[in-house]
């Protein structure tokens, strides 16, 4: 059941959008329509706390690969239904045409793409990592890995770490300063890593440019294959990838503080462990699990109900994109301020209150 599970949620989610352009028409929505489904689910079932019982991990990694499989195929059907006049780009209608694409195609590149790359580049051997920086160019970052295990993972929790959230910080504006942040990370990463090889930073073997030409292949192929418009709709379902992707970033860690240098423990993430959200997000809503041993497979990370929680992820996108002011006065403050009090220790509750000074909470 345990491995059915991912199956049916990771690449079946995926799978909707694909049978939506291939159907054509206004079937191109499909892919958008599994977000209230994925949920009402996630609202009505109860949170999940079971450890997962996997006797099979190449069966279950399967789901991993199956759903980047399925979203290539996705895109590619996007502009051979642009091609073949199924959805054309171009006719008086071609607005709800237009919006269907983008927020379908942006949807499925960021839920559960993110979470698959992510579990991807994790991986000890070349093969996932490379695949996991290939899908991740359909969310705007294929370099993602390097700022993500080479900062996050090492200044989570401090200013230092560009994908944690501050303390009054708006969803909107996080999206920006993280993108910037993760780009940034990755050239200086890379560069620095040429220069220890006694390479320059504009040699050839810099990744950057891998990232480069990734970014442009999406949208140069649709436009070779269908157009302009293609290649347009291309580009902007990219961006809104990304920004969800940032926005999964706010979420995790949102508000939180650590003393620079110190050992990351059980109260350094917030978990979200809804019963659709464990397996849509690959189990990367087990969050504080993962910062603890970065290298254990998604199975076999174990949900820590004493841990930090924040209610349904979905209900945090919800408020969080569509009602700030919501989302601070009903969670994030709560939820922080119990964690000031709960969890920190007493060198955090210091850095804690002067966050809350400058986010003007006090």
């Amino acid at each position: 059941m345990d491995t059915l599970r991912y199956w049916l949620i990771v690449p079946g989610t995926t799978f909707v959008g694909l049978v939506g352009f291939a159907l054509g028409g206004p079937w191109i929505w499909l892919g958008l329509g599994t977000f209230p489904v994925l949920l009402l689910l996630e609202l009505v079932l109860p949170r999940d706390l079971a450890v997962r019982r996997i006797s099979r991990p190449w069966l279950v990694d399967g789901a991993l690969y199956a759903n980047c499989l399925i979203l290539l195929a996705m895109w590619v059907l996007f502009a051979v239904s642009v091609a073949d006049g199924s959805n054309p780009l171009n006719a008086a209608d071609a607005a709800w045409r237009i919006g269907g694409s983008i927020v379908s195609l942006g949807w499925l590149s960021a839920v559960p793409n993110i979470a698959v790359l992510h579990e991807l580049l994790h991986r000890r051997h070349w093969f996932p990592r490379y695949v996991g920086q290939i899908f991740a160019t359909f969310a705007g970052d294929p370099n993602r890995g390097i700022a993500h295990v080479k900062g996050h993972h090492l200044d989570l929790d401090t200013p230092a770490d560009t994908d944690t959230a501050y303390r009054g910080e708006l969803l909107h504006t996080f999206i920006f300063r993280c993108s910037y942040g993760a780009y940034a990370e990755a050239v200086r990463s890379e560069a620095h890593r040429l220069r220890q090889l006694g390479f320059s930073p504009w040699n050839w073997r810099n990744v950057t440019y891998q990232e480069v030409v990734l970014l442009a292949l999406p949208p140069a192929l649709c436009g070779y294959f269908a157009g302009g418009a293609a290649a347009g709709v291309a580009v902007t379902s990219m961006v809104v990838a990304k920004a969800l992707m940032e926005a999964f970033n706010y979420f995790q860690h949102y508000g939180l503080v650590r003393i620079p240098g110190a050992p990351v423990e059980m109260r350094h993430a917030w978990n979200h462990l809804g019963a659709i959200a464990r397996p849509i997000g690959v189990e990367i809503t087990n969050h504080i699990h993962h910062h603890l041993n970065a290298d254990t497979p998604f199975y076999d990370l174990k949900p820590e109900p004493e841990a930090p929680q924040m209610p349904s992820l979905f209900i945090c996108f919800l408020s969080g994109i569509l009602a700030p002011p919501l989302w601070f006065s009903l969670i994030a403050k709560p939820r922080l301020a119990e964690w000031d009090r709960k969890f920190a220790s007493e060198a955090e509750r210091k850095l804690a209150a002067e966050a809350n000074r400058r986010a003007g909470w006090v």
